[in-house]
This record gives C-alpha cells, sequence and structure tokens, in this order.
C-alpha cells in the first residue's frame, strides 16, 4: 500500500528570488478546486497572496498555485509552448484551457478604496498559460504498473482525496535535462 515515484511540484522562486506570480484555484464562495477534466476549462485567477508572503510580477516556466485547499496537484500551471513541448514529448499528459476571473483586489484595495497603481502581484506581461495534468490515476492502496511517463497518484478516504503529479524515474531525469526553472522533482513514496 505505497507508491514511490518522483513529485512534480512548482515553485514562485528561483534561488532567493521570491517575485513571481501565483495562480488562485479558489476564492470566496468556492472553497475546493475543480478536478481537471478533458474540454472542460479550469477557473483561475491572479493570487494577491503566496505562501512566502512575497508576491512579484515576473512569470516563471511554471506557475505555483495558492488559496484555500488548492494544491490541485493533479497537475501544474505552463505556458502554452512548454505544455505543448512536454504532451509531445512524454505520454500521460493533458491539456486544458484556462477561464480567467478578475481578482477583486486588481481595482480596490483590502480597506475598499479604489486602487490608484497597477497591483504589484499582476504579471508584467500577457501570458498564454494552459494547465497540464495526467488522467492516468493510480490507487496508492491498490497501486498498478505504471506505463505512463506521468501519472497522478491518488489517495481517498471520507472528507479528502489527495493527489500527486507524478513521473518515473526515466522521465525526472529527460525533464530535468530540459533545463525549466519553477519546477521541483523530488523522490516520493506515497503511503495508502
Amino acid at each position: 500500500m505505497t507508491l514511490t515515484g518522483w513529485v512534480i511540484n512548482t515553485q514562485s522562486f528561483i534561488d532567493d528570488d521570491y517575485g513571481y506570480v501565483n495562480i488562485a484555484t479558489t476564492w470566496k464562495g468556492k472553497d475546493m478546486p475543480s478536478k481537471p477534466k478533458q474540454n472542460e476549462p479550469i477557473e483561475v485567477m491572479w493570487s494577491n497572496e503566496s505562501l512566502y508572503g512575497v508576491i512579484g510580477s515576473k512569470v516563471g516556466d511554471f506557475i505555483e498555485t495558492h488559496g484555500v485547499n488548492a494544491s490541485l496537484q493533479e497537475g501544474i500551471f505552463t505556458h502554452r509552448s512548454i505544455a505543448e513541448q512536454l504532451v509531445k514529448t512524454f505520454s500521460g499528459l493533458k491539456i486544458n484551457e484556462i477561464r480567467w476571473r478578475e481578482n477583486p483586489l486588481e481595482h480596490t484595495l483590502n480597506n475598499g478604496k479604489p486602487r490608484m497603481k497597477r497591483a504589484k502581484w499582476l504579471p508584467e506581461k500577457e501570458v498564454d498559460i494552459v494547465y497540464m495534468y495526467s488522467d492516468t490515476y493510480v490507487d496508492v492502496c491498490n497501486p498498478q504498473l505504471v506505463h505512463t511517463d506521468f501519472f497522478t497518484a491518488i489517495r481517498a478516504n471520507e472528507d479528502y482525496e489527495h493527489n500527486w503529479l507524478m513521473c518515473t524515474k526515466q522521465t525526472k531525469e529527460k525533464l530535468e535535462a530540459m533545463k525549466f526553472k519553477n519546477i521541483r522533482i523530488v523522490e516520493s513514496t506515497i503511503h495508502g
């Protein structure tokens, strides 16, 4: 009842530079992120919060999510060009479009007054972002042999479903050779 693989996470920093944007998949009135379904856009907005308390306007190769229960670890946000390259190179990946919502704090401060300057946590330039995920699911409590480069480890209990985007060791080595930034790939054993 364990599964070992390489977990893929995004991070909103490179070395000591924490000036990268974040995406929110949850907001007031929407507590849980939606599970990705093919051809169904993922609703997101630019996040005004960060796990590290600092947010900037730089857009990395991969973009971290932040919000209530917002791991959405079935996949990652990235540029369309990167997603298309990875889908051509590896098996087990899908691409979903994004439906953007406007963060209420883009034009209004926390105190309700109108914002006079552009928010520092908005991206410095317009970007074409998509959501990339694997719809190959492996149940940690009953693991099966994986035949794809990428897969989603899943562990469900009564109240919550935990998911991890994972890859094989060979995929990890090829992915690291591509020299992408804002991505972290760590060996992990998930217990059922």
